[in-house]
């Protein structure tokens, strides 16, 4: 009886043993949303905070310097905090698609987001520095002229961009949102 069983524990083990790998595993990374790489991220949360009419969150992101500020100090910022923010201040951009400039890995950023306005819908476009800061965080530089080509050069080559989409976006959506590469 013993040799029985063990017989048919040795014949299920092998049955099993035989259909383990008749799957390839797959081995490559799922892509990465936007939302999970922290300088895209943090320039999603500012285009956010930009089109709620945040002014004072705004100001906190962004960089330190002379041109980097949109406001002279946080009290002006505060006190120009838009109407609309009461109104918008639980709203997130869902939908959008961006293009990232990784200039230098880990340190710099450049981001050009294209999404729906928060009130009007309208397709609205921002370019954006992303920078690593002292802290280890990143802060926002906003350009609101064209991005210079040399700010996105590095050996006098233009470096390659990747674009993020939220998630769910139709393929037509996808074409509409998409932005035209900083280059051209």
């Amino acid at each position: 009886m013993k040799k029985i069983l063990a017989f048919i524990s040795i014949i299920s083990i092998m049955g099993v043993l035989a259909s383990c790998g008749k799957e390839e595993a797959n081995t490559e990374p799922k892509p990465k949303t936007c939302e999970q790489i922290e300088p895209c991220k943090t320039a999603l949360k500012y285009a956010t905070y930009y089109n709620q009419g945040a002014k004072d969150k705004v100001y906190d992101m962004e960089l330190e310097g002379e041109n980097n500020k949109s406001y002279t100090s946080k009290e002006e910022a505060i006190r120009a905090i838009e109407d609309k923010y009461q109104k918008l201040k639980d709203k997130k951009i869902k939908k959008y698609a961006a293009l990232e400039y990784e200039v230098s890995p880990g340190e710099t950023y450049i981001y050009k987001f294209e999404f729906p306005d928060l009130i009007t819908g309208e397709k609205t476009e921002m370019k954006m520095k992303i920078e690593k800061t002292d802290n280890n965080s990143f802060g926002v530089s906003q350009y609101y002229v064209p991005v210079p080509n040399s700010d996105i050069t590095v050996g006098g080559k233009i470096v390659d961009y990747k674009t993020y989409y939220s998630k769910g976006l139709t393929q037509k959506e996808k074409e509409e949102l998409t932005p035209l590469p900083i280059e051209e």
